[in-house]
């Protein structure tokens, strides 16, 4: 038994540097920039051996989509679990796009580009929380909580995008980046 153990370790350690190899040659190069050949060059071994792992290049990066949303997802139902009032949830859980998103911002991009989004289960049940909170926060009027829902995830992704590729405003280089999309975060949540 621990033969066939050992194997199945070797197996799963091979798949995680497959992963991590991808994720470098993304962050480094760019998604486009992603081949199967680069990766097996990057962990020491022939295509064939990514190809027992992967179909293919887009089989690898839902993968890592996968991945992304999982963590984020976790996070959220950690928030969800331990916030009950929707206004300061609303807070936490943008907070922890934007922690995600600095921690993982290659990541992040790939599983928020627009190409192609990624309907995992994972985002299912991320959308959900957000959606239980909305509703929560417009009384349960279903078109306000979709309005408020649309204007939040434009707010966050295009914060985090911008403000993570672009330098600050001169009067606002003093200031870290994650204050300022607090503040505007903490904004739009008294708005509502």
């Amino acid at each position: 038994m621990g033969h066939v153990d050992r194997k199945q370790r070797d197996k799963e350690e091979i798949k995680k540097r497959i992963l991590g190899a991808t994720l470098k040659i993304g962050k480094k190069e760019g998604w486009q920039s992603v081949t199967i050949r680069k990766i097996a060059d990057e962990i020491e071994y022939t295509p064939p051996i990514v190809y027992e792992h992967f179909e293919s290049k887009e089989d690898l990066i839902r993968e890592l989509i996968h991945g992304g949303f999982k963590m984020l997802k976790e996070e959220f139902v950690n928030a969800n679990k331990t916030e009950s009032e929707a206004k300061p949830l609303l807070r936490k859980l943008s907070l922890i796009h934007w922690d995600f998103a600095s921690n993982n911002l290659a990541l992040y991009q790939l599983m928020f580009r627009p190409e192609k989004p990624a309907l995992s289960e994972e985002f299912i049940n991320m959308i959900n929380i957000v959606n239980e909170t909305f509703m929560k926060l417009a009384k349960n009027n279903k078109t306000i909580a979709e309005e408020l829902n649309i204007n939040w995830f434009c707010l966050i992704h295009g914060a985090i995008s911008l403000m993570m590729t672009f330098p600050p405003p001169p009067h606002f280089q003093e200031v870290e980046p994650s204050d300022l999309f607090a503040n505007m975060i903490d904004r739009f949540i008294e708005s509502i």
